[in-house]
């Protein structure tokens, strides 16, 4: 009998806050993935979340927390209200079958606003991330592929109103294109770009959508 495909448990959630005199400035809340059971799967995909997490954290001492912390003080000295910051990291299965999930972990912050994206697909029996690769015919041209797709549909959202995206937005599609940024959804392959990438916040995380097919990828999933 073949090993049996992992479950998600209750999820990993954690909370940290940060202070400058006794006044919160910053509290950071996580939500992350955890699957069910002591095998060593299980334990391999919870463990890639914990150190997410931890990292998460370290970011938020290192980056976030300093710069609450002049924010707050400036405010007290000019006498006005404080309310701590946020930070957070989230997920979402934008994809699951029997044999693959997909996870998608936004996180969001404020002052300025930023989200943040990441992305993973497991084999949920290996307990191993996929490359895109694995979805695709062995000799593809991908990037080809993608780079095609993602102008022609941002030049369609432009024509449309339906985005701003900066004057250089061509180049930069190509220069910034990250195979490993790419999740898995009910209608097809989706691949993504930061924030602030090809405009302003109003933009927010930049995705593009390749829809299944099954002799040139990307592949339907299992």
């Amino acid at each position: 009998m073949g090993r049996q495909a992992l479950h998600l448990s209750a999820p990993l959630e954690a909370e940290r806050t940060w202070e400058l005199d006794g006044v919160t400035v910053l509290a950071a809340r996580v939500r992350l993935p955890q699957a069910e059971g002591p095998s060593r799967r299980a334990r391999r995909f919870n463990r890639y979340y914990r150190r997410f997490c931890r990292s998460y954290f370290f970011y938020c001492e290192q980056e976030l927390a300093p710069r609450a912390r002049r924010r707050c003080a400036a405010a007290l000295e000019r006498s006005r209200p404080w309310e701590p910051l946020h930070a957070s990291l989230d997920y979402t299965l934008s994809f699951e079958s029997d044999a693959l999930w997909s996870v998608v972990v936004d996180g969001r912050e404020e002052a300025p606003r930023c989200c943040l994206r990441r992305a993973d697909t497991w084999d949920r029996v290996e307990a191993l991330p996929l490359p895109m690769q694995e979805f695709f015919p062995k000799h593809a041209r991908l990037r080809r592929r993608l780079l095609t797709r993602a102008r022609s549909e941002a030049a369609r959202r432009i024509e449309a109103g339906e985005a701003a995206y900066c004057e250089e937005y061509r180049p930069l599609l190509r220069r910034y294109l990250n195979l490993r940024s790419y999740y898995l959804t009910p209608e097809g392959l989706c691949w993504f770009y930061p924030m602030y990438l090809l405009g302003d916040a109003a933009e927010g995380v930049v995705t593009f959508c390749l829809p299944y097919d099954a002799e040139n990828g990307p592949y339907p999933p299992p």
